[in-house]
């Protein structure tokens, strides 16, 4: 129930389809949206209820119960000329202070003196009355509407006209009580507002005249259900009834009850079935063609076996003939007839002799064939597996399955049951290779070796697959980057980014100790340059190593959800020793999360950051010229150095030992406990001191403690102090 002075506001989009991805983004903006241009506009009573958001395919609606009938004043200070400026010796207004209030349509009696940091100056409050929400509402329903962004927009009217998703069909935008209506008058992309709004296609195309701000209600009577939690809920009751006291059950699938739901006005689950011969094909040939290609629900029973039914939600009242169930079974029999022929017939050829096939698929333009690719892969695999033996995470045999999968990999690509569903590509391939007589093992890393496809999913099911998923991907990203197809922006045609995100995970998650710099430079040596164009004359292999460095970056932060500065950190030492080897810098990461934060190592942190401007702002080429010799013991004349070089002597060989053993917070909390030593040194000893030789032993000292304890394992210079000081006092 609204209060006695405020009003409702109901907004309705009207528009063709709008595509089920885009439709919960949507909604969410133009909430956000409204929200933000009634405060600004004052309309909205800081204790107002927020904005309600409602949609369907064919509209978005937003509902804000409680607006100020008329806005709220408000009352503008604008600030003039200094008082020194604006009054003569003998008290009378200068030109500027004539001129200010001339500008302002003001008086001289109106100005008003106001104390601001640079001074005294004249000022005037202009009362700035407010309008009618209707008044105020005609100027900002345009901008909301005009401000909502999609990830593909359209000219629906004049080339320079507004973008949208879809053409607009209708603006619904009343304002009132009850039955109390106002239309608030505005157009937009040459549609003009009102106060009618539509039902669903099957109701005609008859305008509905909206009588009450209850537009839920209203629609219902019309089969239109606005909020997509309802929708949701009524697809998973019809489900579950359409099964009930059955043992069977709809496969889980988050994504296709998402489009369902964005994708209907009317929901209604109805079920059909198919020739169970068809569950001699594999589950994932079939639901792929039900899921992707149908947007049906696979039927399982309890054990997980599919059976010979499928679910399909509809977007009508009902099936009272069943014809529809009919058209639905033809449609899919006939798509299964298709895959049963593609499966049996793709057999006749092996995986092994569609090889030479890959020379007349192109991968590139400028890059080639896969026939190329799956060269450049097979190297890479070779040098990935010499290094994975080295430290003991593979197998000569391994080595050897990973060869074959690399050679087999994308010979799918050329069978029939791929090009008509391409989404299997890899998953046919590691079936095909199964049914072939391939070692399991080789069948598993082809079927995974495009996992994982995000940062969500999983890695591949064994190190043979991971391996051939990190050539794949490796290789990716660097011909992307070759062929000038680098991302730019929100733009990112060659999908490498998430070709990135994968190569981070799987030399985090599944190839431990594998170092990356290794890898990428054999990618970069492989990658013909001849004919291809760049997008930056800069070289390929920096260009390449930036990228994956970002690319971990953005894992550590907000994958694995690290504190920026302790990513920052981490990944600023030493490259070779740090990022390159993504599993060594996740372990640190841990470490420095779990040993940041007491008072000890934030201490140590800020000498860290004292310890790099003086290296690098007060000290000169002279004072640091070679930094690499040991520091004198002679030169050391004050107890606070002598104790700090003792300290660190003894400190620097530990942290090694640590290091080496992977006891990395040990490492760190060994590094705070020399925090009293250069306090007392930093509080105590002039280090920019005249006497130039006993200036640069004490920067070398300097040097070493940088060197071997502030950036041993992370810059911890990069750590922020303040911040992190007061949330450790309050632990």
């Amino acid at each position: 129930m609204s209060l006695p002075d405020t009003t409702a506001l109901v907004l309705e989009i009207g528009c063709e389809e709008i595509p089920a991805r885009f439709l919960e983004g949507a909604e969410r903006d133009l909430g956000e949206l409204l929200g933000l241009a009634l405060r600004e506009a004052r309309l909205l009573p800081s204790d107002a209820p927020v904005v309600k958001t409602a949609s369907t395919p064919r509209r978005l609606v937003a509902y804000a119960p409680a607006l100020f009938r008329e806005q709220q004043g408000r009352v503008e200070q604008i600030v003039g000329p200094p008082v020194k400026a604006a009054f003569d010796k003998e008290g009378k207004p200068t030109c500027a202070a004539e001129s200010f209030v001339a500008k302002n349509n003001a008086k001289v009696s109106d100005l008003k003196r106001v104390s601001t940091p640079k001074g005294e100056y004249l000022a005037l409050e202009i009362a700035e009355p407010g309008r009618s929400a209707l008044e105020v509402l005609v100027e900002v329903l345009p901008g909301v509407v005009g401000g909502l962004s999609f990830p593909k927009s359209m000219y629906w009217t004049a080339k320079s006209g507004p973008l949208f998703v879809r053409p607009i069909r209708w603006i619904l935008a009343v304002l009132g009580d009850r039955d109390d209506l106002q239309v608030v008058p505005f157009e937009f992309a040459g549609v003009k507002s009102d106060s009618f709004t539509y039902g669903h296609r099957l109701q005609g195309s008859e305008p509905l005249a909206v009588t009450h701000l209850d537009l839920d209600r209203f629609l219902k009577e019309h089969l239109v259900i606005v909020h997509s939690a309802e929708r949701r809920e009524r697809v998973r009751h019809g489900i579950q009834a359409l099964l009930e006291g059955g043992k069977a059950k709809a496969v889980a699938d988050e994504w296709l009850e998402n489009w369902v739901v964005n994708s209907t006005e009317w929901p209604v689950p109805l079920m059909g079935s198919f020739d169970s011969r068809y569950l001699a094909l594999p589950r994932e040939v079939l639901v792929t063609v039900m899921r992707d290609h149908q947007k049906y629900f696979a039927v399982e029973d309890k054990a997980g076996n599919l059976q010979p039914q499928f679910i399909t939600v509809l977007n009508v009242p009902g099936d009272p003939g069943g014809l529809i169930r009919q058209g639905h079974e033809r449609v899919l029999a006939a798509r299964f007839a298709d895959a049963e022929f593609f499966w049996y017939a793709d057999q006749r050829i092996f995986l092994r002799d569609r090889m030479p096939m890959l020379e007349r698929v192109t991968y590139q333009a400028k890059l080639g064939t896969y026939g190329d690719k799956v060269r450049r892969m097979k190297e890479l695999t070779k040098k990935i597996c010499e290094e994975l033996e080295k430290s003991g995470n593979m197998t000569a045999l391994e080595r050897e399955h990973a060869l074959r999968a690399v050679e087999l990999c994308k010979c799918d690509l050329t069978t029939q049951m791929v090009q008509e569903f391409t989404e299997l590509q890899g998953v046919i391939g590691g079936l095909y290779a199964r049914a072939q007589g391939e070692p399991a093992e080789v069948a598993d890393a082809i079927y995974d070796h495009y996992r994982p496809v995000s940062v969500e999913d999983a890695c591949p099911r064994s190190v043979v697959g991971a391996v051939v998923s990190l050539a794949d991907k490796l290789d990716s990203v660097v011909a992307g980057f070759s062929a000038g197809l680098e991302p730019t922006g929100s733009s990112d045609p060659f999908g490498l980014r998430r070709a990135g995100n994968g190569i981070i995970k799987l030399a985090v998650e599944a190839l431990p100790r594998l170092n990356l710099s290794i890898v990428t430079n054999l990618a970069v040596d492989y990658m013909p340059q001849q004919g291809v164009t760049r997008a930056s004359d800069a070289p390929l292999r920096p260009r390449v190593e930036a990228f994956l460095r970002e690319r971990m970056e953005f894992y550590f932060r907000e994958v694995l959800g690290f504190q920026y500065d302790t990513v920052r950190a981490v990944l600023s030492v030493n490259v070779v020793q740090g990022w390159w080897v993504p599993s060594r810098a996740l372990k640190i990461s841990q470490s420095l999360e779990r040993a940041r934060d007491t008072e000890d190592f934030l201490a140590l942190a800020a000498a860290a950051k004292r310890t790099r401007n003086i290296l690098n702002k007060s000290a000169s080429a002279n004072d640091i010229a070679g930094g690499s010799e040991g520091v004198d013991p002679a030169l050391l004349a004050e107890e606070p150095e002598v104790e700090l070089h003792a300290a660190y002597e003894k400190l620097r060989d530990r942290v090694k030992a640590l290091s080496d053993k992977g006891e990395y917070e040990e490492a760190f909390r060994l590094m705070a406990a020399i925090r009293p030593q250069v306090d007392r040194f930093f509080d105590k000893v002039l280090v920019m001191t005249k006497d130039a030789a006993v200036r640069r032993n004490r920067l070398l000292l300097l040097i070493r403690l940088n060197q071997d304890v502030f950036t041993s394992l992370a810059d911890l210079a990069e750590i922020v102090v303040e911040s992190r000081s007061k949330t450790a006092v309050g632990q």
